[in-house]
């Protein structure tokens, strides 16, 4: 698939929220850069898992730009998450075979992305444990809804 194709047939997975062909267009060891976290998630396991619940987690997902290259395509989505809107930039290198073997995700405002935190951490912590899916939970849960109320204040003062 060259870059173009890969973009769409991304875009597709995502609007349809389809697990299965999302990771079909995923490289083995693709490397996956969160807006959430400085940590990055690797392989197609990893990056499969925090995916399922990231896609079960957006009420809408759509595309709104897309710009191509030789072995790489960056574009915008707009979606809402855990009841956040949410705006994100998207950049994915394409391995030889035009699998997506890098992502690295962009966001704004910081709610949405705090959201995805909340919808997508505690299911994964889960994998440890159900003492660290509560404390994961409990963590994030209050994140989206306190940034939101502090974007409000600060705009509001700072004007």
């Amino acid at each position: 698939m060259d870059p173009r194709q890969t973009a769409d047939a991304v875009a597709q997975a995502m609007t349809s929220r389809d697990h299965a062909a999302l990771m079909a267009l995923y490289a083995e060891d693709i490397v996956f850069s969160s807006p959430v976290t400085a940590v990055r998630f690797t392989g197609k396991a990893e990056v499969g898992a925090l995916m399922a619940h990231v896609l079960a987690g957006f009420q809408s997902w759509e595309r709104t730009f897309v710009f191509t290259g030789d072995d790489e395509c960056v574009f915008g989505a707009r979606g809402r998450i855990g009841g956040h809107d949410i705006d994100l930039a998207e950049h994915f290198r394409l391995d030889p075979a035009g699998r997506v073997a890098e992502i690295s995700i962009y966001g704004r405002p910081l709610a949405g992305i705090a959201a995805i935190a909340a919808v997508a951490a505690p299911p994964l912590a889960a994998r440890h444990g159900r003492n660290r899916e509560r404390l994961v939970g409990l963590i994030s849960r209050g994140l989206p809804g306190a940034l939101a109320r502090g974007d409000r204040l600060i705009t509001r003062l700072a004007r």
